[in-house]
């Protein structure tokens, strides 16, 4: 059981890399604090929920396999590519251009992939982020394992899960509890500093899952 334990702590702070990433989840919770409150990243966060933790138990049972097909994994990226790179340059473009501040997004419409409400959304731009599945193929497919080896109970593997979403859910929701809270302390500029560096990793993600989408479909 201590083993267990220790092994959900670190999979809490491995966690980190794939939350604290700048991909889409944490561009939307930050435009989506400033438009549409202090709750809004925590919504997205049940979304997200509502996809990783049952890859975490299909992972357990067999998915990641799976996944680590070529097929799947270069579909996987070029369809993905496509998302971060349209997400990205919009991002980067209207923070640029000064297009982007905290009024506008407070009184501007969301983005299209949440015409349906954040916990949609936070599925949709869950499935169509490439870092997310090479993260959960690699790194989180061989803590999975770890645990599994340890216990396969279904308790064992929702431990997990549950270990990893908590970090999720604290990100996203303080990013948008932070931009509703705070916007005089970070003001319009931070908040074009914000979305130009997250715009960026986004549109370099996405040349990077492109290509190697296409060379896993298309080997040279």
């Amino acid at each position: 059981m201590l083993e267990l334990l220790s092994l959900y702590a670190t999979f809490m702070l491995i966690s980190l890399s794939g939350a604290l990433s700048p991909g889409p989840l944490t561009a939307l919770a930050i435009g989506e604090g400033a438009r549409a409150g202090r709750w809004a990243g925590t919504r997205l966060a049940f979304g997200h929920g509502l996809v990783e933790i049952p890859l975490v138990f299909a992972i357990a049972y067999g998915l990641g396999e799976w996944l680590r097909r070529p097929m799947i994994g270069g579909a996987i990226g070029v369809v993905g590519a496509g998302v971060l790179l349209w997400m990205g340059y919009g991002l980067a473009a209207d923070a640029w251009r000064g297009r982007a501040s905290l009024d506008s997004a407070a009184n501007g419409a969301s983005a299209a992939g949440l015409r349906f409400g954040h916990v949609p959304g936070g599925v949709i731009f869950t499935v169509t982020n490439p870092y997310w599945s090479l993260w959960w193929v690699t790194l989180g497919a061989a803590y999975v394992a770890r645990v599994v080896a340890l216990s396969a109970t279904p308790a064992a593997v929702a431990g997990l899960a549950a270990s990893h979403w908590s970090i999720d859910l604290l990100w996203l929701g303080g990013l948008s509890l932070l931009v509703a809270s705070g916007r005089r302390l970070i003001g319009d500029r931070g908040y074009r500093a914000i979305l130009l560096v997250c715009g960026v990793f986004l549109l370099v993600f996405g040349l990077y899952f492109g290509w190697n989408g296409i060379k896993m479909l298309w080997p040279l």
